[in-house]
């Protein structure tokens, strides 16, 4: 799979209880790759995504984030935005379909974050 072939991972993780659950059978799976078919595989970094920062479940899902990856989670978060749901439904990217948003900027923020790592 992608994971042999890869030698970095960027893991994005939704700002919500399961996807943070299921965050111990990412990692598990990680380890199992590196244990024999590819020991270079690294993680890049981890994106924190569909954030509602207006939540005090988003926030202690964020705090538990940046407990487990400490260093490895990006500064740029990307937000619940009404944009980033649209986009997909015109088949644009959020460069294309709302280049000026919120969503926009932050995907913007988040690749100079992973060019600067990489």
């Amino acid at each position: 799979n992608a994971l042999v072939a890869a030698t970095h991972l960027l893991i994005p993780i939704q700002s919500s209880y399961f996807a943070l659950e299921g965050t111990d059978d990412l990692l598990e799976t990680i380890e199992k790759v590196r244990a024999r078919p590819n020991p270079a595989l690294r993680i890049l970094g981890v994106v924190i995504t569909m954030h509602d920062k207006r939540t005090s479940l988003a926030r202690d899902i964020r705090a538990q984030i940046q407990k487990v990856f400490g260093g490895k989670v990006f500064k740029t978060v990307i937000t619940k935005s009404v944009r980033l749901e649209e986009s997909p439904a015109y088949k644009e990217s959020i460069f294309t379909f709302a280049p000026e948003s919120t969503g926009a900027s932050e995907y913007y923020r988040l690749c100079e974050e992973v060019i600067d790592r990489a």
